[in-house]
């Protein structure tokens, strides 16, 4: 229930799903290096370039759900996604950052028919996994397993769904686990500065929201799931995702049987919009004492997934704070050795829009850090990135894409992006070539519109004796304590 909103560094591998790619047997030098350009050190085939993203067949339920399936017979499994349009935005105020949380969880805690141990030894048995979580666009609900034990999962995945029982004593068991990992997170420098850095960046409603409050979890009765349950679990403008050793023409009718008697539609999803950067410069201090380290993040509203410099963001994150070859990681760990590491990147969704770096210094060089983070903003923003280091980001984007591309689950992740964010259907096949033609130029353009310098948000979480005067060259300090109250006085 602690929600973790984070940066997602942007990269070409970054989707809905993650999976691992299958074990790939040793590849043979090719005889000729025809059709291979070299960029610097590794090759890119001009084959990559000409990517055939893989469509998934496609069709809609009775009760308007759609369903994605991509075929994958090399392995007899398969795993499931349902998406149910229950956005964990639409909570009571009073219930904000608990509810929705709740009650996914709560899903496998017990149905109808069995209880949480049953639901357990049912997924042992038959040697499957079962997962369900809240988000902004709706709830998750994931099931994967042998092919031969597909109808017992199903089976099971329908009933956790349609036939939920929120058993009391699950429900006391979470709060009170919920309260007590609330207490441990506020020790936690992270936690601290993304609940402050979301409060600066979202001001206005729930997306500020990243964990739920104490007196929320205690208000929180088995009355309030049930009623979220119902007004918001429904099927219409749902979708169900499906990768493996399985046909549409073999899930269809199962899909229909098991849950073509669940109708009705959920409320709209919430039209929230995304604000452009904030225009003044601010710093904000959570007094953390004795603390050896300050916890530093730098940040601004940015953009959000459907922008048309999306992918020219992409790159420009690769180049600046996107992995060890990052000028980031390479000055502020490598060069000053001020940190054990550091990243950038772009949260870009339907509903947050923001870019930032995290990292985490001695107390000592705390003013250095910042000051050389601001440097490496300034200079992307002002030189052109020079040609071999952009080559050396293009070719990582280009490379990982193409890894991404083993995975069959990664790939209806894809797809299942097309379809949220209504993108067009050949916006993969042609994201390589997209890649590698962005200019210096492009970087630059990108750069100056979306890393914030003049404007930048700073949240430092360490000890306030030590670094409120630092942190002072930077902007008006406003100082909070640990449980998130302004201090009187800190302006």
């Amino acid at each position: 229930m602690i929600r973790a909103n984070r940066w997602l560094t942007m990269t070409a591998a970054g989707a809905l799903l993650v999976c691992s790619a299958p074990a790939q047997a040793p590849q043979q030098e090719p005889s000729s290096l025809s059709g291979v350009v070299r960029l610097n050190r590794a090759p890119v085939s001009n084959e990559i370039l000409r990517v055939k993203f893989p469509r998934p067949a496609e069709a809609r339920l009775k009760n308007g759900m759609s369903v994605m399936v991509l075929e994958d017979h090399r392995m007899p499994s398969f795993s499931m996604t349902v998406l149910v349009r229950a956005s964990s935005l639409q909570e009571p105020p009073e219930l904000a950052g608990v509810v929705a949380d709740a009650t996914a969880y709560l899903l496998r805690q017990g149905t109808k028919t069995r209880d949480a141990r049953q639901i357990a030894e049912t997924l042992a048995e038959l040697g499957g996994s079962l997962n369900a979580s809240a988000g902004p666009r709706g709830v998750s609900v994931s099931i994967s397993g042998l092919t031969d034990n597909l109808d017992e999962l199903l089976e099971l995945l329908a009933d956790v769904l349609l036939n939920p029982a929120f058993p009391q004593s699950e429900l006391d068991n979470l709060v009170r686990r919920q309260l007590s990992s609330l207490q441990a997170m506020r020790a936690q420098p992270a936690f601290l500065a993304n609940e402050r850095l979301y409060a600066i960046l979202y001001p206005n409603d729930a997306r500020k929201i990243t964990a739920p409050s104490a007196e929320a979890l205690k208000r929180l009765t088995r009355q309030d799931v049930i009623q979220y349950y119902n007004a918001n679990y429904k099927p219409a403008g749902g979708m169900i995702g499906i990768a493996g050793d399985i046909t549409l023409k073999e899930m269809l009718p199962r899909l229909e049987k098991l849950l073509g008697g669940w109708q009705g539609a959920p409320p709209p999803l919430p039209k929230l919009p995304l604000e452009p950067p904030i225009r003044e410069k601010r710093v904000a201090l959570i007094d953390r004492p004795n603390s050896v380290q300050t916890y530093l993040m730098v940040a601004n509203r940015a953009i959000g997934r459907r922008d048309p410099d999306y992918i020219a963001c992409t790159l420009l994150n690769q180049v600046l704070g996107s992995g060890p070859a990052s000028r980031l990681f390479r000055n502020i760990r490598e060069e000053k050795g001020y940190t054990y590491g550091i990243s950038s990147g772009f949260s870009a969704t339907w509903y947050y829009n923001d870019f930032g770096a995290s990292t985490s210094v001695r107390t000592e060089v705390t003013e250095a850090a910042l000051n050389e983070i601001l440097k490496e903003f300034r200079d992307v923003r002002e030189r052109l990135v020079p040609a071999d280091e952009l080559d050396g980001a293009r070719r990582a984007l280009v490379g990982s894409f193409a890894r991404s591309l083993e995975s069959t689950a990664g790939v209806l992740s894809r797809a299942m992006e097309l379809k949220d964010y209504g993108l067009p259907a050949d916006y993969w096949d042609k994201f390589p070539e997209q890649i590698m033609k962005l200019s210096p130029e492009r970087v630059r353009e990108v750069a100056r519109k979306y890393v914030p310098v003049d404007n930048i948000q700073i949240v430092a979480v360490g000890d306030a004796s030590k670094i409120r005067e630092p942190l002072k060259r930077f902007g008006p300090v406003e100082e909070y304590s640990s449980e998130g109250k302004l201090l009187t006085g800190s302006r």
